[in-house]
């Protein structure tokens, strides 16, 4: 049994968002260190541990691409010296019936630059989470999440930002769509610790509830222990707006067609920020074909 997606403040045990309970026991876990840009692409189910080590000065661009049919269990660690910066993009490309384990901790030190993507189009229960320590001055880090929950799938999600250096900023942001009896728990959690004076977060959430058989579940939280600093958090949550759908109607597109031009709406902002035109454009035909 695995325990994963631990808030880093307890609420009451009755609402089951402290953490999360896995039924899985890792194997032999595999060792890969990331020095540059690297495309890597999971075929099999495996426990892999993933370091990625961006140094002083440095730029890299690192895409996962998750195709495993069975339980994939990936563990990322970087660490990003002074004034290095990391895109990690992370896509789940699985079939249908798979399940993503995918927990990423990441350190950045002074002025370094850290922007992670996920693109989760749905294709089968999804476990996943980044925490950032900013422990660095002016450190920055952008987390960017679109996904798609349905046909009684589970995505289970815990995103933490701990500002530890001055002056350090973050954004949260999550769009998604729950529908045909999805089960989603997204956590947000924006940390300011004791000597992050002028530092700065947001975390927002957008969540489109498709149908009345979904379960959706949102904690966000700002934790604070130092006075300078600014820090703002928001979800919205709701269906399609009946202006929206007659706006759409009157120009002859139905219910359904509107569900999936605004679905997909979510995922295209990301698929921009794909630099390989071979993992965008592949990315882009499973999302044409999940919506």
């Amino acid at each position: 049994m695995m325990k994963i997606n631990r808030l880093p403040a307890q609420t009451f045990n009755t609402t089951g968002m402290n953490e999360t309970d896995i039924d899985y026991t890792p194997g032999q876990y595999r060792n890969v260190d990331i020095y540059e840009d690297t495309i890597m692409t999971f075929d099999n189910p495996q426990d892999t541990n993933i370091n990625v080590w961006v140094k002083e000065g440095k730029e890299v661009s690192v895409i996962m691409d998750y195709r495993s049919k069975d339980t994939l269990n990936i563990s990322t660690r970087i660490n990003i010296e002074k004034n290095g910066k990391l895109k990690l993009v992370q896509i789940d490309s699985a079939p249908c019936e798979s399940r993503l384990i995918n927990q990423v901790n990441a350190r950045l030190e002074e002025e370094a630059d850290f922007s992670i993507i996920q693109i989760l189009p749905g294709r089968g229960d999804v476990y996943t989470g980044c925490t950032t320590d900013l422990a660095g001055n002016r450190s920055k880090c952008n987390m960017d999440i679109a996904y798609l929950v349905k046909d009684g799938q589970k995505t289970d999600m815990n995103f933490i930002s701990n500002h530890y250096g001055k002056e350090t900023e973050c954004n949260i942001n999550a769009d998604g769509i729950l529908k045909d009896g999805a089960f989603k728990l997204f956590r947000g959690t924006i940390d300011f610790k004791t000597g992050a004076s002028g530092s700065k977060g947001i975390e927002n959430e957008k969540v489109l509830l498709l149908g009345d058989d979904v379960i959706n579940q949102t904690i966000p939280l700002i934790l604070c222990t130092e006075e300078d600093v600014e820090g703002a958090h928001g979800a919205q949550i709701g269906s399609l707006d009946e202006d929206v759908l007659f706006y759409f109607a009157s120009r002859g597109i139905d219910e359904k067609t509107t569900e999936k031009m605004i679905s997909f709406g979510s995922f295209n902002r990301l698929l921009r920020q794909i630099d390989n035109e071979t993992v965008r454009e592949n990315t882009e035909k499973i999302l044409s074909e999940v919506f």
